[in-house]
């Protein structure tokens, strides 16, 4: 088992299924993936940039919540949005305005423009974080009209809808540090990103 120090989370590497340990606070500023990557530490759904054009994004989830049941089975990734409570309309909220989006690149053959989507869950202890691995929207399982759906919910009363969308993870098993940096100053496909990756986004 992989585990980065909370005091070396931004400098090192990704490796699947590594442990990101959290700080000593008793507050987020030991939540340690906005150590890694320049997103917040809070939500599930995260990102650089805008909801409408990031640069990248984070998938966080506990996989323990029973209204909105995020699940790993395999290689196939199902998450919920982020409207879930009454109250909004589905797009309302900047985490289902990102996936509109990124869908919307996927099926109008603009994969160029997805960004790196990474996916992390609750660690065991305290603020720790474990690194599931590196996203795509969609599944060659699944057609357009499944990949990302508007469902409906009732909650006190009152109906509202909220998006189930499928994600594919990549089988890589390191991100380097270069390719984050690499990101950050807007080169995601650089000679440091991971081969699968360039696969996925040119074929």
């Amino acid at each position: 088992m992989n585990i980065i120090d909370f005091n070396k989370l931004n400098k090192s590497d990704l490796i699947k299924d590594c442990i990101c340990k959290g700080g000593d606070a008793n507050n987020l500023s030991s939540e340690p993936i906005s150590k890694i990557l320049p997103v917040g530490n809070q939500s599930g759904i995260r990102f650089a940039g805008t909801a409408e054009q990031p640069s990248l994004v984070v998938l966080y989830s506990t996989f323990s919540d029973i209204d909105w049941p995020d699940l790993i089975n395999g290689d196939l990734v199902t998450y919920y949005g982020d409207n879930k409570e009454p109250g909004r309309e589905i797009h309302e909220t900047l985490g289902n305005r990102l996936f509109r989006g990124i869908f919307n690149y996927l099926h109008l053959n603009r994969k160029n423009e997805v960004p790196p989507i990474f996916l992390f869950s609750k660690g065991s202890a305290g603020f720790d974080r474990i690194f599931k691995g590196l996203l795509v929207p969609g599944s060659t399982n699944h057609l357009e009209t499944e990949d990302l759906i508007a469902i409906w919910k009732t909650q006190n009363n009152q109906r509202f809808q909220n998006y189930k969308a499928i994600f594919t993870l990549l089988p890589v098993q390191t991100i380097t540090r270069k390719w984050i940096n690499d990101i950050v100053s807007g080169n995601k496909m650089s000679q440091n990103s991971p081969k699968e990756w360039r696969i996925w986004i040119t074929k």
